[in-house]
């Protein structure tokens, strides 16, 4: 199935969680903001997220310090 990562095509298998992307792009679930079609997810929701083809997604990575 197609989706749109941080604005760019990504090609994942059919049934694809989100968790599952998310390490696929060597990336952690709780290191992540994620937005989903356009809604902001709290963890649990990112948790609980099947994707589907046309999905578009933000991903910001949380980053310490200033």
């Amino acid at each position: 199935m197609q989706l749109t990562v941080n604005g760019a095509p990504q090609q994942v298998e059919d049934g694809t969680s989100l968790p599952a992307l998310i390490e696929q792009l060597g990336l952690r679930v709780g290191s992540v903001v994620v937005e989903h079609n356009g809604t902001a997810l709290l963890r649990s929701e990112v948790l609980a997220t099947t994707l589907a083809d046309g999905d578009v997604l933000e991903l910001v990575r949380a980053v310490a310090g200033g």
